[in-house]
């Protein structure tokens, strides 16, 4: 028995579960009559109450009464009993619970409710005390529940006392209370021993054969299967909830339920009946009509999602305030979760329904028109890398988890884990970029834009390549593959000095920057560089001389080989810090400054601006763009 004290009332709320004893409030002083007392039903409305089997629960009151809560997570609220269990119905959120005359309908062609007329050969089961159906146990060979009898032990009986032993008994397979004196019971008790009361406390009602264990499932294999279904109402039902076939609004999604032999496919948006000759319809989920409606195809509406849509204006049971003065049916209003699937090469389907709140202390449901959290989970895929999540399967189209948001009026967002074929070093960031210097043989790919905000490199690149202005240094060329997928490297400058004294203006020394410095056999695709500036130091001091230098958008020098750069893209500009006239040579290019002999490049584009290069003649200067 649970006692629920509600705050400010002048009565105590008792409550029944089905098929317990009503029980009755009564106040300090006064009696309550048996005509106020009320009963309240929570219609679960396609959701379970408390476990798997139960889709209502009843209470009786009394009059003017407050009623407990009935949510779907647990709170230590005292308007909440924990008795009744949690409100559920997996993929979906519970919004409140109304009276049917508290929600307005509206005809709206983007609306989530539809009408079920009767005159149409359609309709819904809904609680009526007079109803011509019951909502009970039918005995089905495919159905996905079953029964195990317990039999109960008497008042006058110790629990201590007794063993319970398995067998087909006279209310079915079942435990019943082993008898030392019966030899059929001796018999089988020698062969399957025993269970305690305690062993056994999990039965007696019906439970769905799938979830338990694989060893009760070996020992209930000849328990009949049963399905829950309406049908129609007889004496031997007395007790049961009752229903009446009537018209009525309901929440559409509400309406369909996946189903492996299904009549109907969603087909996109719509569902439309299977057909196995088709192919289109093979690899679809399959749906069927919940048991509590009924569909009639017809000419004007063939399938469910041809009839109209309607949108509801629903006021919810105010449990804090609102209070019990008659007979009423509290209908659990339910929308479906806005849900992620995150679907990977191998076909594993990751469902999400929440993200994290901004300060990472708890989660909350996903909503349409807002962005929906990041998965952080690199899916794995052998002899492939990872790139993002797409919104295509066949191309590379990234979600923008900074920005994109929960596609208004769908339910559903798929994005699949795009993969290339090969093995690469993910770079997600400044740091990993400026790392690729100390493997410049390794293949790498830019899995995200890469912003340097402004940052200023002197004869070093933004992947870590130093080019040192001195007599005696090694050229470190990157030699592997850089792969974006239109990923972009922008904001950045590049200062390029040279500045030799006169005893080393004749040693040879160069300096020519670009992302890569130095190429050889390597594979450039996809790139874009954005916002690039290269800035010639050509400022002197003393009698030093500015020697040979020169900058590219993406390769300074090629080496002897053969490299490519490949549907990429370039944005860049030169400037010097003096126009001191410089006798040296200058190489600038838009993708290669030095070795374009070497490279060859395809799909690429590029603007370039050097107008800002002043001190340094056409004699001197030595340009290379694309043609």
């Amino acid at each position: 028995m649970n006692l629920l004290k509600l705050k400010k009332s002048k009565f105590l709320l008792l409550i029944i579960a089905i098929l317990a004893s009503a029980l009755i409030g009564c106040t300090s002083n006064t009696d309550i009559e048996e005509s106020l007392i009320y009963t309240v039903i929570y219609d679960g409305n396609g959701g379970y109450l408390g476990n798997k089997t139960y889709t209502v629960r009843k209470l009786q009151v009394a009059q003017d009464s407050k009623i407990p809560k009935y949510l779907s997570y647990y709170s230590q609220d005292s308007y909440v009993v924990s008795s009744l269990g949690l409100a559920i119905r997996s993929g979906y959120s519970l919004q409140g619970w109304y009276l049917e005359e508290n929600a307005e309908y509206a005809a709206n062609p983007l609306g989530a409710y539809v009408y079920l007329d009767i005159n149409d050969g359609n309709g819904l089961y809904q609680i009526n005390a007079e109803g011509d159906y019951v909502y009970g146990y039918v005995e089905d060979t495919e159905g996905t529940l079953i029964y195990v009898n317990v039999e109960e032990i008497g008042e006058d009986v110790d629990p201590e006392t007794v063993e319970y032993i398995y067998f087909n008994g006279g209310n079915g397979w079942g435990f019943y209370i082993y008898d030392l004196g019966n030899a059929d019971h001796v018999e089988i008790y020698n062969a399957s021993g025993s269970y305690t009361p305690a062993e056994v406390a999990a039965y007696g009602t019906y439970l769905v054969f799938s979830e338990l264990t694989t060893d009760e499932q070996t020992l209930f294999a000849d328990i009949s299967k049963y399905r829950q279904d309406y049908y129609p109402y007889t004496e031997a039902d007395e007790g049961l909830v009752r229903y009446s076939l009537d018209s009525g609004y309901i929440y559409f999604d509400t309406m369909m339920v996946m189903d492996e032999l299904g009549h109907y496919v969603l087909d996109g948006d719509n569902y439309v009946d299977y057909d196995s000759e088709n192919p289109a319809h093979a690899d679809l989920d399959r749906y069927s009509i919940d048991s509590r409606y009924v569909f009639t195809s017809s000419a004007s509406y063939t399938t469910p999602s041809d009839l109209p849509r309607y949108n509801a204006d629903i006021t919810y049971w105010d449990f804090e305030n609102d209070r019990v003065t008659s007979d009423m049916v509290l209908i659990a209003h339910w929308e479906k979760k806005l849900t992620v699937q995150y679907i990977q090469m191998s076909g594993q389907i990751t469902y999400i329904t929440q993200k994290l709140t901004p300060d990472n202390t708890s989660s909350v449901d996903l909503i349409a028109g807002e962005t929906i959290g990041k998965l952080e989970t690199i899916p794995l895929y052998a002899g492939y890398t990872f790139v993002g999540w797409s919104t295509s399967l066949t191309e590379y189209v990234p979600w923008d988890f900074a920005n994109d948001v929960f596609p208004i009026g769908q339910d559903t967002l798929v994005l699949y884990a795009f993969m290339v074929e090969g093995t690469y070093t993910r770079v997600n960031t400044a740091a990993k970029l400026f790392a690729i210097a100390q493997n410049p043989d390794l293949n790498y790919l830019l899995v995200a834009d890469i912003d340097l905000e402004g940052q200023e490199f002197i004869n070093i690149s933004p992947l870590g390549f130093e080019v040192k202005a001195s007599v005696v240094t090694t050229v470190v060329p990157f030699t592997g593959e850089f792969l974006s997928m239109g990923y972009k490297i922008s904001n950045y400058t590049i200062r390029v000095q040279n500045s030799q004294k006169d005893i080393n203006v004749d040693a040879g020394v160069i300096v020519v920057m670009g992302l890569f410095p130095y190429v050889q056999n390597a594979t450039i695709t996809g790139l874009t560089v954005e916002n690039a500036h290269i800035l010639f130091v050509t400022t002197t001091t003393g009698s030093n001389v500015i020697c040979e230098i020169g900058g590219a958008g993406i390769i300074g020098t090629a080496l002897d080989g053969e490299s490519f750069v490949i549907d990429s893209s370039v944005e860049i500009d030169f400037a010097v810090t003096s126009p001191t006239q410089v006798t040296f040579p200058v190489y600038i290019g838009d993708i290669v400054a030095l070795g374009s002999e070497y490279v060859t490049i395809t799909g690429t584009t590029a603007t370039i601006d050097y107008s800002l290069i002043t001190g340094i003649t056409t004699s001197t200067l030595s340009v290379q763009t694309l043609d």
